[in-house]
């Protein structure tokens, strides 16, 4: 997806869900980490080969594995933050930052080092922005509302 802040409605609307469990801010940054890869081809103008290569499954893997050590080594340690807990939603965050991306992009290819896209235009580019977006919008409600429950219980 060319505007990664998109990755990001999906990111916060699943990473809220599973925010029991799973780190919020490893979801959030796994959400746009493989990003990397095409924002480099797009400062470089290196627009003639693909530029996914690593938006896959496999490749999701290793995406979570910067994140976790991103937030390790940046972020204090509090109670309850497991290393599980960090790598799992940095990993959640990639996944669905790769199916999000095999949607639109001919040159992902999610099972990888396996041939073929099976989501790609499964619904249209339009689409897929609009479920972002409205993913986007359900995500900030939902924070909202668990940030004033939070407070209310201070």
């Amino acid at each position: 997806m060319p505007l990664t802040p998109f990755h990001l409605g999906p990111g916060l609307f699943f990473g809220i869900l599973t925010s029991r469990f799973l780190d919020l801010s490893a979801f959030l940054l796994g959400s746009v980490i493989l990003d990397i890869e095409p924002f480099i081809a797009l400062v470089s103008g290196n627009f003639e080969n693909p530029h996914h290569q690593f938006t896959s499954f496999l490749g999701g893997i290793l995406g979570a594995s910067i994140v976790w050590l991103m937030i390790r080594v940046f972020r204090k340690r509090k109670p309850g933050l497991s290393n599980l807990s960090v790598f799992l939603g940095g990993l959640a965050g990639c996944w669905i930052h790769v199916i999000f991306d095999a949607l639109m992009h001919y040159d992902v290819l999610p099972f990888w080092p396996l041939e073929g896209n099976p989501f790609l235009n499964l619904i249209s580019i339009p689409q897929n922005y609009f479920l972002c977006l409205t993913l986007g919008i359900i995500g900030l409600a939902l924070f909202y509302l668990r940030t004033k429950r939070y407070e209310r219980s201070i």
